[in-house]
């Protein structure tokens, strides 16, 4: 980390603090899209390596300050379910992601954010009810993800649109389960000695630049359409993988 951000200029640092405070609007307004519009800008200034220690972090900030928004419309029954497996599988998925080369984790991220997008859809279009064993489920499934990759909290949306939650009570209840998952992630990379101070200050750093973001997220949620929104987070997210896959494909065959 410190033989990285030894070259990070002050455009290199403007350009993550705008894209954080994009990515706090759009995970604002949806309940998704920090973890998968910084990964292809961090990567070349961070390494991957470094990327989800750091977003675990950021993250971390950005969803206490959206939960401190909107805490009032908390599913508590439906948090309660999900936590019995996700805080464990997380652990289990973090563990994967550690034992991954550089290269693989690039793979790993590009991979995910393409094929979140169809994955995505067509978990939009099935209104999941699930009981009891179902959140279980769900939150084990989701918490392996999640450990191995940012931006996982896409795959969560259609669990808490199936739910019956809209408005306030989603975006609470999906802060309060993204602080969870990044809280635990972030105690994990912490205590290996893999969140060194330099990245906890560049996790702060953005995760600041993400809170005026739920503001604006805030007031654009009442004025504009979400599908138009999701339609060019889509393009952002497509865009993104490859260029996180196209470093170590090229290397593979040069």
């Amino acid at each position: 980390m410190d033989l990285v951000a030894a070259h990070v200029s002050t455009w290199d640092l403007l350009l993550v603090g705008l894209a954080a405070f994009v990515a706090g609007t759009c995970s604002g307004m949806t309940g998704f899209g920090g973890g998968l519009l910084l990964p292809p800008i961090l990567a070349p200034l961070l390494g991957v390596q470094n990327v989800v220690p750091t977003l675990s972090f950021a993250m971390l900030i950005t969803n206490l300050h959206r939960f401190w928004l909107y805490h009032r419309a908390l599913d508590r029954k439906l948090v309660g379910g999900l936590i019995i497996t996700l805080i464990p599988a997380v652990l289990v998925g973090t563990s994967i992601y550690l034992s991954l080369q550089h290269d693989m984790i690039a793979l790993v991220l590009g991979g995910f954010l393409i094929i979140s997008i169809p994955v995505g859809r067509f978990l939009a279009r099935r209104q999941m009810q699930l009981g009891r064993a179902g959140l279980a489920v769900a939150g084990g499934c989701f918490g392996v993800v999640t450990g191995t990759t940012p931006g996982a909290g896409i795959l969560m949306i259609p669990v808490l649109l199936g739910a019956g939650l809209i408005g306030p009570s989603f975006l609470a209840t999906d802060a309060a389960i993204s602080i969870t998952v990044n809280l635990t992630k972030a105690v994990v990379f912490k205590g290996i000695g893999d969140l060194p101070l330099t990245l906890l200050l560049a996790g702060g750093l953005i995760g600041l630049c993400t809170i005026p973001g739920n503001y604006l997220a805030r007031w654009i949620l009442h004025r504009t359409s979400l599908r138009l929104h999701k339609m060019l987070m889509e393009i952002v997210v497509f865009i993104g993988g490859i260029s996180l896959l196209w470093r170590p494909i090229w290397d593979a065959f040069h």
